[in-house]
Formats: C-alpha cells, sequence, structure tokens
C-alpha cells in the first residue's frame, strides 16, 4: 500500500499540475512570496516532518492554529481553504512517506503528547480522515464551542476520533473515506452529517453530545 500511495501521488501531481501551476502564479500575484507554507508537525513513530500547504495567511502570522474570525487569512487564501486547493502540496509529503492519502491529520508538536496520540506508532498521519470530514469548517465549530483556547476542547474528540479510525482501519475503509471526501468537496454538509456522523454516534456514544451541540 505505501508504494501504492506513492505512485497514485505521483500520478496526481502530474495531471494537477496546471491547476498547482496557476494556483502558484496567482499566489504570486495576490499574496507575493512565499507560494507555500511549511511547518513541523508530528507524524509517524513521533518523527517531526514539514508540512506542506500553499499559503493562505499573512506572513509572520503568529499563532499555530487558525482563529475564529482570524484576520491573519488573506482573500485569497479564503478561496484556496474553501476548495481544499491549499491542501494539494501534501501530495509531496506523500510521495516522501510523511503522509499516506488516509490517516489522522497530523498535529503541531505543541498538541501532541505520547500517552494520547499513542495511534502514532501504528499509522501514518494522512490528507483526510475522519475528524476532516466532520469537522470540514472547522472555524465555524471553534467559534461556537467559545472562549479562550476552543482547540484544547475539540482536539480530545479528534483523538478519539482518530483512536477509531486506527482500530478500524482496513483497505475498504480507507477507499469508503476517500470517496467520501471527494463527495464533501461539493456537498460537505452531506458527508459529515449524513455519511459520517450517524454511524460515528453508534460505534462512539460519547461523542454524540458534541456532535449535537456544535455540528447543527
Amino acid at each position: 500500500m505505501e508504494i501504492l500511495s506513492r505512485f497514485i501521488a505521483l500520478c496526481m501531481l502530474f495531471f494537477l499540475f496546471p491547476l498547482l501551476f496557476i494556483t502558484s502564479i496567482l499566489s504570486l500575484i495576490f499574496q507575493g512570496k512565499p507560494i507555500l507554507f511549511r511547518q513541523e508537525r508530528v507524524g509517524y513513530k513521533f518523527r517531526c516532518f514539514k508540512i506542506y500547504k500553499f499559503r493562505t495567511m499573512k506572513l509572520n502570522s503568529g499563532e499555530l492554529i487558525t482563529q475564529p474570525g482570524d484576520q491573519r487569512i488573506t482573500d485569497y487564501g479564503k478561496i484556496l481553504r474553501k476548495t481544499k486547493v491549499d491542501e494539494l502540496p501534501q501530495l509531496l509529503n506523500i510521495i516522501k512517506g510523511d503522509m499516506r492519502f488516509i490517516g489522522p491529520r497530523p498535529e503541531v508538536k505543541k498538541y501532541v503528547s505520547l500517552s494520547k496520540f499513542q495511534f502514532l506508532e501504528k499509522i501514518k498521519p494522512g490528507i483526510s480522515d475522519f475528524s476532516s470530514i466532520i469537522f470540514r469548517n472547522e472555524t465555524q465549530i471553534l467559534e461556537k464551542i467559545g472562549g479562550k483556547n476552543p482547540y484544547s476542547n475539540l482536539l480530545p474528540i479528534k483523538v478519539k476520533l482518530s483512536e477509531y479510525y486506527s482500530s478500524k482501519k482496513s483497505f475498504i475503509l480507507d477507499f469508503k473515506l476517500v470517496i467520501i471526501t471527494a463527495i464533501a468537496i461539493i456537498f460537505p454538509a452531506f458527508s459529515s452529517k449524513v455519511l459520517v456522523v450517524p454511524k460515528i454516534s453508534k460505534e462512539i456514544p460519547e461523542l454524540k453530545y458534541f456532535f449535537d451541540k456544535y455540528l447543527n
């Protein structure tokens, strides 16, 4: 699967080159350099790596996590985030072996503990997973949670979803998540509230309260 993932990522990079090129040129015009955003994340076996994204925020933005109503995101960056085009450079991370297509989203070192992120001993982080589908509009959810550090309330939910994925991981599940991720680009609410949340709520009942409170 590792070799297959890298091969598919390489093919996608080739076929998506026109889109990546146009996005890069527009980024230069509307935001200037640098085009790419690099940030250290924690990966498989707790090894750190640099994740790649198209830059969507102003330079020297400070905080590691996007905040509700974040003024650091540029107008062009909002378009990239909404369409998820900003994530495409992570194909390079797959080719390098840092990530997979499906797996827990990699966190910054500040939020990772050895005890709570044990799933990283078994699986690599990925571009998409249950959390990225359910919390596609994460900034809006953080705004609903409120408080000085809303991410501290969201992170344990993400960890539970990552543990659940790790325990159920299979080729069929990965394939399903690839399909749901593709659907989520056009129908995010349907993908989350119809295709994912009901099943997760049955499998992990303690998450139902959080979903009911912050996803509706």
